[in-house]
C-alpha cells in the first residue's frame, strides 16, 4: 500500500490568492440564470421521456382509484370466486341491493345470500331478477308516504321570530 503526499496551499501568499481568488456569488447573474433554466429544461425533458415509455410500455392507468378501492376491487373478485361465480367485474356484476333496485331495475330474488366484502353486502347479477311494477308502484308508494311524513315536521327557521 502506497501513500500518496498532500500538499496544502498557504493561501495567505500572494501567488496563492491570485490562483484562488475568493468566491463571489450573485443570484441575479444572468449566466447563472441561464445554466438554471438550461438544467431544468432538460430534466423536465428526461421526465418527459420517462413518462412517455411507461406509456408506450402499456401500464395499467388506475383511472383515479385510491389505492383503498383498488384493494376493495381485488377483494370483491377474490370473495365471489371464492363463491363459485367466475368472472367477475366490480360495479358491473356485483353491487349492493339498493345499487340493483335504483340503477338497474333488478333486486336480488329471494332467498339469495349476499356475501360480505368489507363493510358491504353485495350480490352478484346471477342472484337477481327483474323488478314487477307492482313492486315499483309499491316502492313509490313508500317514498312519497315517507316523503308526506316528514313534510308535516318541516318547521321554518323564522318561524319562532314571525308566529303567524
Amino acid at each position: 500500500m502506497t501513500r500518496t503526499k498532500t500538499t496544502t496551499t498557504d493561501t495567505t501568499k500572494p501567488e496563492a490568492q491570485a490562483a484562488n481568488p475568493p468566491v463571489t456569488f450573485d443570484i441575479n447573474d444572468p449566466t447563472l440564470q441561464a445554466m438554471l433554466a438550461q438544467a431544468v429544461a432538460v430534466a423536465l425533458a428526461a421526465q418527459k421521456a420517462e413518462l412517455m415509455q411507461v406509456i408506450a410500455a402499456g401500464k395499467p392507468a388506475t383511472s383515479g382509484k385510491s389505492e383503498k378501492s383498488i384493494r376493495n376491487e381485488i377483494a370483491v373478485v377474490r370473495a365471489f370466486k371464492k363463491a363459485g361465480f367466475g368472472d367477475v367485474k366490480p360495479h358491473v356484476d356485483v353491487k349492493t341491493f339498493n345499487k340493483w333496485m335504483l340503477d338497474d331495475g333488478l333486486r336480488p330474488a329471494e332467498g339469495s345470500k349476499s356475501i360480505r366484502v368489507a363493510h358491504l353486502r353485495l350480490f352478484h347479477r346471477s342472484q337477481c331478477r327483474p323488478v314487477t311494477a307492482e313492486e315499483k308502484a309499491a316502492r313509490q308508494q313508500q317514498s312519497d308516504a315517507a316523503v308526506a311524513r316528514h313534510m308535516g315536521k318541516v318547521i321554518p327557521i323564522n318561524a319562532e321570530a314571525n308566529p303567524q
